[in-house]
Formats: structure tokens, C-alpha cells, sequence
């Protein structure tokens, strides 16, 4: 059997990217056109180790042509439906109040530009990690504490996220840089998404991620609310 190619990839719940197939004898208008494999499957059900990934897809392999797969298959090899955290817009704004005005103005028209030129949080969480990885090897020069750097990238973010109307909060990266906001409206909900998934999907993510554990330990420092294993 030749092995199928994906057609492409598509942000997951959990940090890491879907495969997406395509079946050219569908109608490119059917609902049947596009298609996950069993793996992708499995992570969308958010199952990370992999024993359970394995006794899931012999399952869900078991069930095929019996008139449908039932989600309790995932659920009983320790599946879990997205989880969805509300977020408020926040009482207090933060972009209405940063200083403005002087010689060297603050590049926040510049950040909130890039994170909308992001359609998913995959995207805006590679700009904003990006741009802070920047600021902080740049900081680096001037004889400052990390937490006056840290204060000052934490109202950029915040002020910058303000811009995206989500209302709530269902994928990783999403909490995991609300986390670091200084809205409690935002934080409280983002470290209740990512605490069930700190030992997994979230460890995977942080550890290709230096950057975000930095600033996530400064932020642990200015924000002593935070749980240490953010960083």
C-alpha cells in the first residue's frame, strides 16, 4: 500500500500541527474531500502518552465498519473533549495607558500588527516569542534587573493581546501566553487550560521554547500568583 502524503497542516489543541489528507475522488465541495489519519485523531482527543495512543488506535481499528466510531473510545484511553475557558475583556486595559509621546515612541502599533497578521494562535505565539526572544537578547547591554525588562515586555504583550477579540481560550498557545499577561481576568483561566496538560503536552511545547521559559520565569517573579511550572 502506498503511503499517504498530507496535503497539508493544521494548528492542533495541543501544540503541535494535524496532518490533513485529501481524497481526490471526492467532490471538492464535500465535507469528505479532507481528512485526519487515526493519529491526529488521537491528539485532537488530547491523548498523549503513548501506550494510550497505541491501545486507542487498536480500538478505534477494532471499530471500524461497525457503524461508527463512539468518542468513548477516546475517552476510555484517556481522552478528554477541547477544553474552553471564557475570557472577559479585561477591566482595566493596558494599551490606553502606556506612554506615548516621547523621542523614542514604544513599538506597540508594531506588535499589534504582526499578532493580527496571524489567523491562529500558532502563528501569533511564534511572532510574540519571537519578538521577546529580541527584546530580552537586546536587553542584555544595559544594567538593568530582568524584572524591569520583564515588567515592560509584560505590558507589551498584554496591551498587544487586548487587540484579539477572542472570547475564549482553546489551544495551548493561547494560554500559554495569557498566562503571562498581567490581566487576572486572563491568567486564572489560562493556567486552569494548561494545568491538566503541564506534564505533557504543555512540557513538550516549553521545551523546544527557551525563550518562553525565560520570560515565563520573570514573570513567575513578578507575578508570584504564577505556578512555578510555567517555566
Amino acid at each position: 500500500m502506498t503511503e499517504m502524503k498530507p496535503a497539508g497542516h493544521i494548528p492542533s489543541p495541543y501544540g503541535v500541527p494535524l496532518a490533513v489528507f485529501e481524497d481526490p475522488s471526492e467532490p471538492k465541495a464535500s465535507d469528505n474531500r479532507y481528512f485526519h489519519d487515526m493519529d491526529a485523531c488521537i491528539t485532537l482527543a488530547g491523548i498523549h502518552d503513548p501506550d494510550s495512543r497505541a491501545r486507542c488506535k487498536a480500538a478505534l481499528k477494532a471499530a471500524m465498519g461497525k457503524g461508527g466510531v463512539p468518542f468513548q473510545i477516546f475517552l476510555d484511553h484517556g481522552g478528554r473533549k477541547i477544553p474552553k475557558e471564557p475570557i472577559p475583556r479585561p477591566s482595566k486595559p493596558v494599551y490606553p495607558c502606556l506612554p506615548r509621546g516621547f523621542e523614542m515612541d514604544i513599538p506597540i502599533e508594531n506588535w499589534v500588527t504582526l499578532v493580527l497578521d496571524h489567523p491562529d494562535w500558532c502563528g501569533r505565539a511564534e511572532v510574540l516569542l519571537k519578538i521577546i526572544e529580541e527584546n530580552m537578547d537586546r536587553s542584555d547591554g544595559f544594567d538593568l534587573p530582568p524584572e524591569i525588562i520583564g515588567l515592560s515586555l509584560q505590558a507589551l504583550l498584554t496591551a498587544t493581546i487586548e487587540h484579539v477579540s477572542d472570547t475564549q481560550i482553546d489551544c495551548l498557545e493561547a494560554s500559554a501566553l495569557l498566562a503571562l499577561t498581567s490581566h487576572r481576568e486572563w491568567t486564572e483561566p489560562a493556567i486552569r487550560w494548561l494545568a491538566p496538560i503541564r506534564d505533557t503536552w504543555f512540557a513538550d511545547w516549553k521545551k523546544s521554547r527557551a525563550s518562553y521559559r525565560q520570560f515565563a520565569g520573570i514573570c513567575c517573579t513578578i507575578n508570584p500568583d504564577l505556578p512555578g511550572w510555567i517555566a
